[in-house]
């Protein structure tokens, strides 16, 4: 499809389902519209990274890949806003809050236009595109066709798409022509190298050519939500409540909303100075010490007649606590997770990978939500946070011995099942 036309489907699924859950006047109605909302957040979740991180120059494409992830918090952010500006309204708030989305989701859908594909999806289509693949053979003068789509280094593109790659290079750097066609050369290099042994049309198994890569992409995106995040961010209201804080828990939500903003800011703007891997390993230590402030705070917590008590003490532990866990999670899992995801893939690659990643992510989240009923009841909220500091600690395990420094902090080659390596540009190609 391309990044460009994923988020033109995403944002008309973000409209259509803001716009039936808002208006509808059934309860079924509502699933349906929150439904159609989902698959767009699916189809843009995957095309956004990937989108922003070929587009980006590579010395800033660090920078540029968090702030993706700014702009989400910064939503969350007015999302909490929102929730307390209509909370006073007890019939139609909600549908306010949601009709809000369908604004946003025409910004998108009117902007994207505007804007052109992916010059790096663009130059790979054009590989794919042309006709047929030549194996070149050592042997002077032995060629023969290759019917599992290896790119030969002298074989043509397609000419149309090549000159569109380098119109959309034109738009996202404003260079002049020598330096625009020398970076895509760069590009087409790149690519030719990337689908070197893999099939004319992408397919979800090419990722198991890159075993490592997968292991650390999955195995981010699964840490992200065992240790606790969607816990911790849907019940933050839940949880200003047990620390005796009812009265202001909505209020207190936008507090928490401007903590993470201000934590994602500081990884967007510090990302290639202190590298993917050492964010990582600084976010999960945060983690690790707010959730034992959490589980030793909650030990204290009471519920005698349906109302929960904390002693004044552990109350504000449990708030400074909450805000330290939100604050470590932006600087390490939230941005870095995908922006690794995005870069230690080959192009041809990249866009398999972000499926693969986002099912694990989506699956893991789901795991994690309908369970979290069933643990607060078998282990109290206490031991359901003690239970996530133990999934950090494996967590931070996992990043110091997989997460390797040439993988996560500098331009590497990611050697796949076979003879041939592949640069996956962590900082750049």
């Amino acid at each position: 499809m391309g990044r460009k036309k994923e988020v033109q489907v995403g944002a008309a699924l973000y409209f259509l389902g803001s716009a039936i859950t808002a208006l509808s006047p059934f309860l079924w109605g509502i699933y349906a519209g929150f439904l159609i909302y989902g698959l767009g957040i699916g189809f843009c979740m995957h095309a956004a990274p990937v989108y922003i991180a070929e587009i980006a120059p590579a010395k800033v494409r660090g920078t540029f890949v968090s702030a993706k992830e700014m702009v989400i918090v910064l939503g969350i952010f007015l999302g909490f806003a929102a929730g307390a500006i209509f909370a006073p309204m007890e019939q139609a708030g909600w549908r306010w809050m949601v009709i809000i989305a369908a604004v946003f989701a025409c910004l998108v859908e009117v902007g994207i236009t505007f804007i052109p594909n992916s010059p790096r999806w663009l130059v790979l289509r054009s590989l794919r595109t042309s006709s047929p693949l030549v194996l070149r053979s050592p042997v002077e003068g032995l060629n023969k066709v290759f019917d599992q789509g290896t790119q030969d280094r002298n074989h043509p593109v397609d000419e149309a798409l090549a000159s569109e790659a380098k119109e959309a290079l034109a738009f996202f750097r404003g260079a002049t022509a020598a330096e625009i066609e020398e970076e895509f050369n760069v590009m087409l290099s790149d690519a030719r190298d990337s689908s070197a042994g893999a099939s004319a049309a992408p397919r979800c198994l090419e990722t198991l050519r890159y075993p490592k890569p997968l292991i650390i992409g999955c195995g981010l995106v699964f840490f992200q939500q065992v240790t606790g995040q969607p816990s911790v961010l849907i019940f933050a209201t839940d949880i200003f409540k047990s620390a005796g804080f009812a009265g202001a828990a909505a209020l207190s939500s936008v507090g928490v909303g401007l903590v993470k903003l201000l934590a994602t800011s500081f990884t967007a703007f510090k990302v290639d100075q202190y590298g993917r891997r050492q964010l990582l390993l600084w976010g999960i230590a945060g983690m690790i010490l707010a959730l034992a402030m959490l589980g030793t705070a909650f030990s204290f917590r009471h519920v005698e007649n349906g109302e929960v008590s904390i002693p004044r003490g552990c109350a504000i532990v449990t708030v400074l606590a909450l805000m330290i866990y939100v604050s470590a999670y932006q600087v390490g899992f939230g941005p870095i997770s995908w922006l690794m995801i995005s870069e230690i893939f080959p192009l041809g690659v990249r866009g398999s990978a972000l499926s693969t990643a986002a099912m694990v992510n989506f699956g893991s989240n789901i795991l994690m939500t309908l369970c979290q009923t069933a643990l607060m009841d078998a282990l109290t909220p206490a031991g359901a946070f003690f239970l996530y500091m133990a999934f950090a600690v494996i967590s931070i395990v996992f990043v110091a011995a997989v997460v390797t420094r040439n993988v996560a902090a500098a331009p590497s080659l990611v050697k796949r099942k076979g003879p041939i390596r592949h640069r996956c540009g962590i900082l750049g190609y």
